[in-house]
C-alpha cells in the first residue's frame, strides 16, 4: 500500500503545503519531512536537538517528520491523511471493478437474449471477453463423454484454427484446460511452459486464461484464451472471465440442448418430406413436392430434378418419356421441376449431354457429384454448367426407378458451401424414397391401405413436431428468462454492498470536510494579515469557491447514491423469483419497476420525441400470481407498443402526423371484487384484423428478421390464459393504436370456474381515447 500513498505524492496536495505553513507557525518550531531515503521533502532542513517521528501508513513507515515534540503532532496528522488518501483510491478503485462488471454482463445479457444460435453465442462471448482480456487466439469448448473428448463450438486464432468444428482429447497443453473442467474452478497460467500438467510435445501458447462454464453447478464447458507470447493476466481479468462465464453458460447448455431437439426434427422432417412424395400418384406433384421440401431442408438457393433424355432410353418402347413437340432430338437432359432463389433466374428447361462434359457421364452411371467450390474444379466445361446456374458449389444425387429411368437431383448455392457426409447422406435416403413414390403408381392397388396409415402418421407427426417446436422455444426462452432474473437479483444484491460503504463515508466525509472549512475561518479570523504567499495561494485555490462548492458536490453524490439504490430496488422487484406456488403481489409495484427498465426506450431521441405513459391506476387489491411472469408479460406488451410506434415514426407513416405518442396503461377491479383487468394501450398504426387473429401463435412476428422471434406474445398468452387463468385479449384497428386488456383472478382458487359475468370483458370497458377516431 505504501507504493499506492507516498509521502511526496501526499505532500504534493495544493492546499497541504499551506495548511502545514499555517501549523507549523502555530507551533512556533522548525520542523522537516523527509522520505524514507532521507531526502528533504518540506521544511528547511535545518537540525534540532529533537528526533525523527515516524509517518505510518498500515504498519508500514512511508516517510519522516524531524523537529521537536511537537512534530509527532505533525507525524500523527500526516499518518491520518494518508490513510483518508489510500480509503479513497481502494473505494475509487472497487467502484470501478463493480462498474465494469455490471457493464459487462448488460451487454452480454442484451446480446445473448438476441440470439438462438450456438456458434453466435459463443463468438459473442469470445468478443466480449477480448475487450479485456490480451489473447491472440481462444476457443469455447463443450465436454462430451464425460472430461476426456471436448468439442470446440467456436474459436479464433491460429492455433485453433484446424480444429474448428472438430472433436479432440485433452493433450499438452490442454492439461490445464481439462483441470478446469474437473475442478470447476478457473486458472491463470502466465507461463504455460513451466507447468506440470503441459506435455513435451509442442507448446502453443506461453500464457493461457481457462474459466469453467456452470450451470446450475454442472460443468459444461470451458472458455480457453492464450497467447503466443508471454503475456502477465491478472486476478481481476479471471475474475471477469468468470462472470462471463457464468452469464453464458446457462445459454449455451440451453441451445446444446435446441441442437439435439434440432436433429430430432430434422429426422421428422425427412419423414414428413418421405410421406409427402409417396402419399401422391402424380409425378408432377411428387417431384414438386421434392425439390421445394429439399431446398427448404438444407437452405439452399436452388434444388431442381432433371431425367436423362438418352436416345438409347427412347428407343425402349416401355420407356414413359418420348420426344415432344420442340424437345430436342439428341441426347439431353430434361429440367421438370425447380425451387429456386427468387433472385435466380429460372434454368434452361433442356441440357444436351456434351454441355455438362464428365458430369453426365457421372450421373449415368449412378456416381454422387459433390463439387464444394466450382473454381477448384479442373474441367473447363462442367464449370462452365454450374456457373450457368449461378451456382459456386453443387451437390447431385442420382436416382434410378425400378423400370431403368434416370434422375438426378441437383442442389446449389451461390457460395462456396462445403457438403457435409450427413447432407449427403439425407439426400440419398430422400433419393431413395422419390425412387419408391415414382415406383408406386404401379403399385397403387396394393398400397391404398399403407398410404392411408402413412398419410395418418404423418399428420400426427406433423403436430407432433408443432407441439415440439412450441415447447422447445418456449423451454429455451423460459431458460433466458430465469437465467437473466436470477443474475439481476444477485448482481443488484451486490451492488448494495459497496454502495452503503459509499453512502455512510459520504456522511463522516461531510462532517470532516465541514470540520476542515471551520478550522479555516478560524485561522483567518485568529489571522486576517496573511502572508503575500497565502494570500496568492487562497486567490489561485479559489477558497472560498471551495468552501461553497465542497457541500453543494458531497450532496449531489449523496444524490447519485440514492438513485443507485432505487435502480436496484427497481431490478430487485422486477427479477423476483417464481417459487412453486402463487404469492400476493402489488401489481402496480410490477409495472412501475418494467417502466424504469424501459425508461431509456421511453426518452427523446434525435428522430422523435419522448413517449409519454400516463397512469391511470384503479383501487386493486393484491393478487395472487407469479409476480416475475407477469413482469415478463408487461415487459412484452409495453416493449412491444414501443417498437410499434417507434417503427411507425422510422417509416414516417401518416397516421403518426401530429400524434403525440403516448402509451396509457390502466387498471380496474371488477364490481364483485374478484377480478382484475390491466390495459396496456399505445397509439401507434394499430394492426389488420388478419394480424391481430394470428398475434398469439408461436413464432408469428411482424417484425423484420433478427429483430423478432415471434414468441413474446405467444409466452404471455401461455403465462396469463394457463399459469393464471386469466384472459389475455387484444384490440386494435388500423390507424387507431392498439389496446392489450389482461384480466386476472384476485384470488387463485377462483380460477376459470367463477361465473362468467363476474369477469371484465372487452365489450364492458368504453373505448381508451388513444383508439377513438382524430376527430372525436
Amino acid at each position: 500500500m505504501s507504493e499506492t500513498v507516498t509521502i511526496k505524492k501526499l505532500l504534493s496536495k495544493s492546499n497541504l503545503g499551506g495548511v502545514l505553513h499555517e501549523i507549523v507557525g502555530s507551533m512556533d518550531t522548525q520542523i522537516s519531512i523527509l522520505d524514507l531515503g532521507g531526502n528533504l521533502l518540506w521544511g528547511d532542513g535545518a537540525e534540532t536537538p529533537a528526533g525523527q517521528y515516524p509517518v505510518s501508513l498500515q504498519g508500514e513507515t512511508i516517510g519522516w517528520v524531524v523537529g521537536s515534540e511537537k512534530a509527532g503532532t505533525v507525524a500523527k496528522l500526516l499518518a491520518h491523511l494518508a490513510a483518508k488518501e489510500l480509503d479513497k483510491k481502494t473505494l475509487a478503485a472497487e467502484v470501478l471493478d463493480k462498474y465494469r462488471e455490471i457493464t459487462l454482463l448488460y451487454n452480454i445479457s442484451e446480446k445473448i437474449i438476441a440470439s438462438l444460435d450456438l456458434k453466435e453465442v459463443a463468438q459473442l462471448v469470445l468478443e466480449e471477453a477480448r475487450k479485456f482480456v490480451k489473447a491472440t487466439s481462444g476457443a469455447v469448448l463443450l465436454i462430451r463423454d464425460g472430461n476426456s473428448v471436448g468439442e470446440n463450438i467456436f474459436s479464433f486464432g491460429e492455433e485453433w484454427e484446424a480444429d474448428t468444428n472438430s472433436e479432440q482429447t485433452w493433450y499438452g497443453w490442454e492439461g490445464i484446460v481439462s483441470t478446469v473442467v474437473s475442478t470447476g474452478k478457473g486458472e491463470i497460467v502466465n507461463d504455460v511452459t513451466a507447468d506440470p500438467r503441459v506435455g513435451t510435445e509442442g507448446v502453443w501458447f506461453q500464457s493461457l486464461l481457462c474459466v469453467p462454464l456452470k450451470t446450475r453447478e454442472v460443468v459444461v464447458g470451458a472458455i480457453a484464451l492464450g497467447s503466443s507470447k508471454p503475456v502477465t493476466y491478472m486476478a481481476e481479468q479471471l475474475k471477469l472471465s468468470s462472470t462471463l462465464a457464468s452469464q453464458a453458460a446457462s445459454a449455451i447448455d440451453a441451445l446444446v440442448h435446441e441442437n439435439k431437439l434440432r436433429e430430432s426434427r430434422r429426422e421428422a422432417l425427412l419423414f414428413r418430406l418421405a410421406s409427402q412424395i409417396r402419399l401422391s400418384l402424380d409425378l408432377k406433384t411428387i417431384l414438386a413436392t421434392a425439390v421445394t421440401e429439399i431446398r427448404t431442408l438444407l437452405g439452399l438457393d436452388r434444388c431442381l430434378f432433371m431425367w436423362d433424355r438418352s436416345p438409347t432410353m427412347d428407343s425402349n418402347p416401355n420407356h414413359r418419356f418420348q420426344p415432344r413437340g420442340l424437345m430436342p432430338h439428341y441426347p439431353y437432359w430434361e429440367v421438370v421441376q425447380e425451387a429456386k432463389h427468387p433472385s435466380l433466374p429460372r434454368a434452361r428447361q433442356w441440357y444436351a449431354v456434351p454441355a455438362l462434359g464428365s458430369l453426365s457421364a457421372q450421373m449415368r452411371q449412378l456416381e454422387i457429384v459433390r463439387i464444394d467450390n466450382v473454381e477448384d474444379a479442373k474441367e473447363r466445361v462442367m464449370r462452365q454448367f454450374v456457373l450457368s446456374l449461378k451456382c459456386r458449389s453443387l451437390l447431385v444425387i442420382p436416382i434410378q426407378t425400378r423400370g431403368g429411368e434416370i434422375g438426378a437431383v441437383a442442389c446449389g448455392c451461390t457460395g462456396v458451401r462445403v457438403w457435409s457426409a450427413d447432407e449427403v447422406e439425407l439426400l440419398q435416403a430422400v433419393g431413395t424414397q422419390l425412387a419408391i413414390a415414382i415406383n408406386q403408381a404401379e403399385l397403387y392397388q396394393q398400397s391404398c391401405q399403407a398410404t392411408a396409415t402413412a398419410k395418418a402418421r404423418s399428420q400426427e407427426l406433423q403436430q407432433a413436431l408443432l407441439d415440439l417446436q412450441k415447447t422447445e422455444a418456449q423451454l429455451v426462452q423460459s431458460e433466458k428468462m430465469s437465467s437473466l432474473g436470477m443474475l439481476v437479483a444477485g448482481v443488484a444484491h451486490e451492488i448494495n454492498n459497496p454502495l452503503g460503504f459509499i453512502s455512510s463515508n459520504l456522511v463522516h466525509t461531510a462532517s470532516y470536510i465541514q470540520d476542515l472549512i471551520q478550522v479555516v475561518d478560524a485561522y483567518q479570523q485568529e489571522y486576517p494579515q496573511a502572508s503575500a504567499e497565502i494570500e496568492k495561494l487562497i486567490e489561485e485555490t479559489e477558497l472560498e469557491f471551495l468552501k461553497e462548492d465542497l457541500p453543494q458536490m458531497l450532496s449531489s453524490m449523496q444524490m447519485g447514491a440514492d438513485r443507485i439504490r432505487q435502480i436496484v430496488l427497481t431490478l430487485r422487484v422486477f427479477s423476483r423469483t417464481d417459487g412453486t406456488e402463487m404469492k400476493p403481489a402489488n401489481l402496480h409495484e410490477g409495472i412501475d419497476s418494467t417502466l424504469v427498465l424501459l425508461q431509456d426506450r421511453l426518452k427523446s431521441r434525435t428522430d422523435r420525441p419522448s413517449i409519454q405513459v400516463i397512469k391511470q391506476y384503479g383501487a386493486i387489491p393484491q393478487i395472487d400470481c407469479y409476480a416475475g411472469q407477469l413482469n415478463q408479460v408487461f415487459m412484452n406488451l409495453i416493449a412491444n407498443g414501443i417498437d410499434a410506434i417507434e417503427e411507425a415514426i422510422d417509416k414516417s407513416l401518416p397516421v403518426m402526423a401530429g400524434r403525440v405518442p403516448t402509451i396509457i396503461i390502466s387498471t380496474q377491479i371488477s364490481a364483485d371484487g374478484q377480478f382484475v383487468s390491466i390495459r396496456i394501450a399505445d397509439n401507434g398504426p394499430g394492426m389488420s384484423e388478419e394480424v391481430r387473429r394470428k398475434l398469439f401463435d408461436p413464432f408469428f412476428t411482424t417484425k423484420p428478421p433478427g429483430k423478432g422471434t415471434g414468441l413474446g406474445l405467444s409466452i404471455s398468452y401461455q403465462i396469463i390464459t394457463e399459469k393464471h387463468s386469466g384472459t389475455l385479449d387484444c384490440i386494435s384497428t388500423p390507424g387507431r393504436g392498439a389496446e392489450f386488456i389482461i384480466q386476472l383472478p384476485v384470488r387463485s382458487q377462483l380460477a376459470m370456474n367463477s361465473p362468467a359475468e363476474n369477469k371484465i370483458t372487452p365489450r364492458s370497458i368504453h373505448e381508451l381515447p388513444l383508439l377513438r377516431p382524430q376527430n372525436q
